[in-house]
């Protein structure tokens, strides 16, 4: 058997689909080899990604299931619901995954911070993931800083989450699902998203989101 990485990947250039594979990388790195070419206008972003035993035939029965959305049979695109392909994806790796201490899977959560938070988020953050094992649950967050001749300076941190609550006692469980956990931290109040991972939004801005949710001001 084969270990490896079954991700789920998504590009605002093709909306409405979604790409299903394997990689024995990291899906990050396959996301960001598989942007760099000319004919793709935007880069692909990992959504879902697990870390899984026997991954070819875990895909091989995925795409069976799929096959009826698959947009080319020479492809591993498909024509499906990003959340669905993450369930069904789940559904066939937790047998997998379920007694395995170095498993793990992520949620990438960037775009629904942006959608929060607008422009407050630090442009060098490239990544950020709701990152969950068995035994805990972390916020994992990537920044790029370029350093000229396509030089590139990558900082991944992973913070856990188990410090934080979301005020109503409720702490992040990796016993819960991840999909859970995600919805948990994403309607944390504004102030734990900021103490939550220092570089997360501009200095400034930080400052501001914090005072306005603890203390009521922007000063």
């Amino acid at each position: 058997m084969s270990n490896g990485y079954l991700y789920v990947l998504i590009n605002e250039s093709m909306k409405g689909l979604i790409k299903i594979g394997i990689t024995s990388i990291s899906p990050t790195e396959r996301a960001r080899n598989l942007s760099s070419s000319t004919a793709v206008p935007t880069p692909f972003k990992v959504a879902y990604e697990v870390f899984v035993e026997n991954c070819k035939e875990l895909e091989r029965k995925i795409h069976t299931h799929l096959e009826d959305f698959r947009v080319n049979q020479r492809r591993e695109f498909f024509n499906y619901p990003l959340n669905k392909a993450i369930e069904l994806v789940q559904s066939y790796s937790k047998k997998e995954t379920s007694n395995k201490e170095d498993s793990y899977e992520s949620i990438e959560i960037l775009d629904d911070l942006k959608e929060k938070y607008s422009s407050s988020i630090n442009k060098n953050v490239t990544s950020v993931k709701l990152y969950q094992t068995k035994e805990r649950v972390s916020l994992e967050v990537t920044c790029d800083y370029k350093l000229g001749n396509d030089l590139l300076d990558q900082v991944i941190r992973r913070t856990d989450l188990g410090f934080i609550g979301n005020g109503n006692g409720k702490t992040f469980d990796p016993r819960d699902s991840i999909q859970s956990n995600v919805e948990m931290f994403l309607n944390c109040s504004p102030a734990t998203h900021v103490v939550s991972y220092s570089n997360l939004f501009t200095e400034e801005q930080a400052e501001r989101i914090y005072n306005e949710d603890v203390f009521g001001y922007s000063e």
